[in-house]
């Protein structure tokens, strides 16, 4: 019986010490999930700072929403980030081929990010990233040759060059102002059952130069910026884009032409590849 009740406090202590070891090792791991948990938080943190100082605001939330034109439009930014645009918005999605950027501006209307590249600055590997960004509901991926930076991602009024398309600040960037009411005017605005219509005429690639002094415009249509040429040159004859450009050439003008590929003239086409989110 002595016997026995040495051997059932020694299973009682050896017990005990197992448990106590358990409980240390739990601890510890909760303590390490903790500081790791701190540490992404503190990442992601110092990431949100990080990209809120690389982004560069343009205009606010509640200008020139909801203000439709028909027709090509100028914009003064390249991608444009908002602006006056077409009354129909651009499925978000992959797509391979350009734009037609006034469908495109009108996405991140609703609260859409579009994500640019240049085809040229990035390798495949980079392509099918930005692919798998569009994985996400209102996200729109899209070529843009010309642009000076391999990656730009645009939301309305707002936009960020990258160094490419694993830049931890697209993510980032994504996280912060993806359907942002800070900066979608028309937050929860769908972003599909739009159009899927691309073009092989590459997008404008020089930025619409307002006049002098005075407040930004978003973007003006190809007639309103020959109106405003003709009448800065004194009324001379400047209704078209090519004699606008020759007068903006020898400095006389502030506003360019509309360049040929700043005004589609293709016919429109589906594009297989573009993935509509839901």
């Amino acid at each position: 019986m002595i016997r026995q009740r040495k051997e059932d406090r020694l299973k009682t202590y050896e017990k005990q010490k197992r448990q106590a070891l358990f409980t240390k090792i739990g601890f510890g791991v909760l303590a390490a999930l903790v500081v790791l948990g701190a540490g992404w938080w503190g990442y992601g943190q110092w990431q949100t700072a990080r990209v809120s100082e690389d982004v560069q605001t343009y205009f606010g939330v509640a200008d020139f929403a909801g203000l439709h034109e028909s027709g090509d439009i100028l914009y003064e930014q390249v991608p444009p980030v908002g602006g006056p645009h077409n009354a129909v918005w651009q499925n978000c999605g992959f797509y391979s081929q350009y734009l037609n950027n006034v469908n495109a501006a009108h996405s991140l209307e609703h609260g859409a990010v579009w994500i640019t590249y240049d085809p040229d600055k990035i390798t495949d590997e980079q392509l099918q990233t930005l692919k798998d960004k569009t994985k996400k509901t209102y996200v729109l991926v899209s070529p843009y040759p010309g642009i000076d930076a391999p990656v730009i991602a645009s939301v309305w009024g707002k936009q960020i060059k990258l160094d490419g398309a694993n830049d931890s600040r697209l993510d980032a960037f994504i996280k912060k102002y993806r359907q942002n009411p800070d900066n979608t005017p028309e937050r929860g605005a769908l972003c599909t059952l739009g159009t899927s219509a691309t073009t092989t005429t590459p997008p404008q690639t020089e930025p619409f130069v307002r006049q002098p002094n005075t407040d930004p415009v978003g973007g003006v249509t190809v007639e309103q910026a020959t109106a405003t040429a003709e009448a800065a040159n004194g009324g001379a004859n400047a209704s078209t884009p090519e004699s606008i450009a020759a007068n903006a050439n020898a400095g006389t003008v502030a506003t360019p032409a509309a360049s040929p590929a700043a005004s589609p003239a293709a016919t429109p086409m589906a594009s297989p590849e573009a993935t509509p989110a839901s």
